[in-house]
């Protein structure tokens, strides 16, 4: 049987600034709200979360955490999104860019120094330089 659904959980130390991260800057639906027993806050995207395995050759260096949020959008949805976290102020790793195996994306981390990987399907292909 197979899980009803699949949530993830993403500690911080800034509840405030992080609602306004996933909310504001990510445009994730707020769902919810508690501050009884601890406090802490819901997002809900358009569709049901999924769990991608990624196997890679190598490990960035330094390594970044073993884990990160990936945040599929739409291929227009890039650069606005990319436009939302930098006028905030958020850190960015790097601009949006093609990937060679067609998504184009950033990647940026939450005020808590959580990974994000914000990308959409795309048709362009990356050039030598890019990859």
């Amino acid at each position: 049987m197979r899980p009803a659904k699949a949530v993830f959980v993403v500690p911080t130390t800034d509840l405030a600034a992080s609602i306004r991260f996933y909310r504001d800057s990510l445009g994730l639906e707020l769902t919810e709200e508690w501050s009884n027993m601890g406090r802490g806050a819901i997002f809900r995207a358009s569709t049901a979360a999924e769990v991608e395995l990624i196997e890679v050759d190598d490990l960035a260096d330094p390594p970044e955490p073993r884990s990160a949020l990936g945040l599929q959008v739409g291929e227009d949805d890039v650069d606005a999104i990319y436009g939302r976290l930098e006028a905030a102020g958020a850190r960015l790793k790097a601009p949006p860019r093609a990937r060679a195996w067609g998504m184009r994306g950033f990647g940026a981390f939450d005020p808590s120094g959580v990974s994000i990987n914000v990308y959409a399907p795309t048709l362009e292909t990356a050039t030598d330089d890019e990859r």
